[in-house]
């Protein structure tokens, strides 16, 4: 008898393991701004990258149930990964976007659903062709916004970058002067934003 009621309780718990796979603790922020601690998973496969129009998330009771860019404002995984709700496209359609780097100006990354349907079908295949999990470059778009004004957000294009980056950053001098003359350019656009945030917080 209980040798059975190990067994039982050794499957029930190999269960719920694998039913957690994936999954990390963090916290949803609500449209109302209320904090639910839980658990999160954002990924089909863990080699993958982030999920821009949906999560899934298990509350401290064990509910699980998804959770959209429409419903919440904000989640963050392990205290160290940060999503916001943006308006992305054309349409200001709610997307889940990585805040990259934060201060007086906010860098976020996202990474388009139809981008991260292709790499899950391709990792279903093959896992070892994105061992690092990072999207390409080339599949990421930057935003930035001005941490006190939500209307500031402006997306950044590559064969924009000069442009969009004199312009939001028109009052730091000195960093204009450096995307002028191409001390700091698109690829190395998280540098740009950290090194004005760093300026800033000395002012």
């Amino acid at each position: 008898m209980k040798k059975c009621f190990f067994i039982c309780a050794f499957l029930l718990a190999t269960c719920l393991s694998f039913s957690q796979e994936g999954y990390e603790v963090g916290y949803i922020i609500t449209n109302k701004g209320d904090t639910i601690k839980g658990k999160i998973k954002d990924k089909k496969y863990t080699a993958g990258v982030a999920n821009s129009d949906k999560i899934s998330f298990i509350n401290a009771e064990g509910r699980e149930n998804n959770k959209t860019p429409d419903e919440i404002k904000q989640y963050c995984k392990k205290g160290t990964q940060f999503f916001r709700s943006l308006p992305i496209g054309l349409e200001g359609k709610l997307k889940f976007a990585e805040i990259l780097e934060y201060g007086d100006v906010i860098l976020f990354g996202y990474v388009s659903a139809s981008f991260v349907s292709t790499t899950s079908e391709v990792l279903s295949k093959s896992k070892d062709k994105d061992k690092d999990g990072k999207p390409d470059v080339n599949n990421l778009e930057y935003f930035f916004q001005k941490r006190k004004d939500p209307n500031s957000l402006m997306k950044v294009k590559p064969k924009k970058f000069q442009e969009t980056a004199t312009f939001f950053f028109q009052t730091d001098t000195e960093l204009v002067k450096k995307i002028e003359d191409r001390t700091f350019g698109y690829d190395n656009i998280r540098l740009l934003v950290k090194t004005h945030n760093e300026f800033a917080e000395k002012k």
